[in-house]
């Protein structure tokens, strides 16, 4: 059996009880890592205390760092840091749109270390109403809690002493259209971004693209302007397995999973035929790890 598998983080309903963690040896076939299902980290941060989109990144010096959504309309994420993915640290709010009064959210951060930065990365979509106005039509019925149009960019912060502190918040990215739900990885000395197009009108997009940056903060341009089907996609996460892409997604209007695969980042086929997920999982993220690893958390959580 191989030593690498594949460890999705997820999240279930709302994302009231935590992040889980589920298991594949193939990239394809995802199980739950215990029965009964037990998540490994709760909320417990944030005024509606949620764990969505929870995103899992482990660092040079081994350590895990979580990122999540903590609730709809907070303009902080939550922040939690593990060397097993048993025990965690005391789980923080980062403060990433506090200094935007008007900033609606901050929705499905995730990070990503950059070796030629030293750095840690983490980004996330936010809505600042008034502040991209050439494109508020783009949302059509799609609004806020206080009736507001959801006009989305991405933005980040970075850290240079793996996590303690955290920059101020910069634009990552404005693509000239409403976007949501990026994941950013390395392909060789060049990153790509992949992201959801969140255009509702005049015809609705909701599809998956694909930019090419030189840095893990860009500049990014487009390579793949849609990569997903005649289906509405979002929360993508991809990784490298035998030397071609593997890129998750959620189905979401479906309650499903979507799969698709590259040898170049560029040209796409569809593959979410072949994908078994766990039912009910939602937006997370997929990272390669140990086997031994995945059975220490077993042994542990049984």
């Amino acid at each position: 059996m191989a030593e690498s598998v594949c460890l999705l983080s997820y999240f279930l309903g709302n994302g009231e009880t935590g992040a889980y963690l589920a298991v594949s040896d193939d990239g394809w076939g995802f199980s739950p890592l215990v029965e009964p299902n037990v998540p490994v980290i709760v909320p417990t941060v944030g005024p509606d205390k949620l764990m969505r989109d929870p995103c899992l990144a482990q660092g040079p010096d081994g350590l895990w760092h979580l990122v999540w959504t903590t609730g709809w309309w907070d303009r902080h994420v939550g922040y939690a840091t593990s060397p097993d993915l048993l025990h965690w640290s005391a789980q923080r709010t980062l403060p990433v749109m506090a200094h935007e009064p008007d900033a609606l959210n901050a929705w499905a951060p995730e990070l990503v270390y950059e070796p030629q930065g030293q750095r840690w990365v983490l980004y996330w979509s936010t809505t600042i109403p008034g502040r991209f106005p050439e494109t508020d039509p783009q949302a059509g019925p799609d609004a806020s809690a206080s009736g507001k149009p959801l006009n989305h960019r991405f933005y980040f912060c970075e850290s240079h002493d793996n996590g303690a502190t955290w920059s101020e918040t910069k634009l990552l990215w404005d693509p000239g259209f409403n976007c949501i739900d990026a994941t950013i990885v390395p392909d060789g000395t060049s990153w790509l971004l992949i992201g959801k197009d969140e255009t509702r009108v005049p015809q609705a997009h909701k599809w998956l693209f694909v930019a090419r940056g030189t840095s893990a903060t860009g500049p990014f341009e487009r390579i793949a302007p849609r990569i997903t089907g005649d289906y509405w996609a979002e929360g993508p996460t991809a990784l490298k397995i035998e030397n071609t892409w593997r890129l998750y997604f959620d189905r979401y209007q479906e309650d499903t999973w979507g799969a698709a695969e590259s040898d170049d980042a560029v040209h796409w086929h569809e593959a979410s035929e072949r994908l078994q997920m766990v039912p009910g999982a939602r937006h997370g993220m997929v990272v390669k790890t140990t086997r031994s690893l995945v059975n220490t958390l077993r042994k542990a959580l049984l």
